[in-house]
Order: structure tokens, then C-alpha cells, then sequence
């Protein structure tokens, strides 16, 4: 809520962020729940596909001689 008593017709994305992760940690509803704000809430952070090993995606870079001779 805004300091005068209004509240925001539209909530920002601090707002959804925390009302999804309050939503995955609560006992008060289903796992299916929790679990579908977990899947929202790791699709926004960019974790959907990812080994979690590691933080970066691998990068492929194809090298093409021709190309360099084209140049010089």
C-alpha cells in the first residue's frame, strides 16, 4: 500500500517477486501451488534450462577460415 491508503492499481515486479516467493515458502497451500510459483519464479530469473552447475550458458563460436581470408 502507498503511504496516503491507496493502494497501486498495478503491482511492480519487487511486488509479484515477493508475493510468489511468500507463496512457494508457505505451508498454507497445496504443493501444487508452491511448486507452480517456484517454476514462475525460476522462468523470471532465467534458471529454466540451465544445468544447475553452472551460471552461465555454453557459448558456441564457429570459426570459419574463409571468412578471415575474405578480410586480409
Amino acid at each position: 500500500m502507498l503511504a496516503n491508503g491507496k493502494q497501486k492499481k498495478v503491482a511492480d515486479k519487487t511486488e509479484i517477486l515477493e508475493y510468489l516467493t511468500n507463496v512457494m515458502r508457505s505451508d498454507e497451500v497445496s504443493e501444487k501451488e508452491r511448486l507452480a510459483a517456484s517454476f514462475k519464479l525460476g522462468r523470471f530469473l532465467g534458471l529454466e534450462g540451465k544445468s544447475p552447475d553452472t551460471d552461465e550458458p555454453t557459448r558456441v563460436v564457429i570459426y570459419d577460415e574463409r571468412q578471415e581470408d575474405k578480410l586480409s
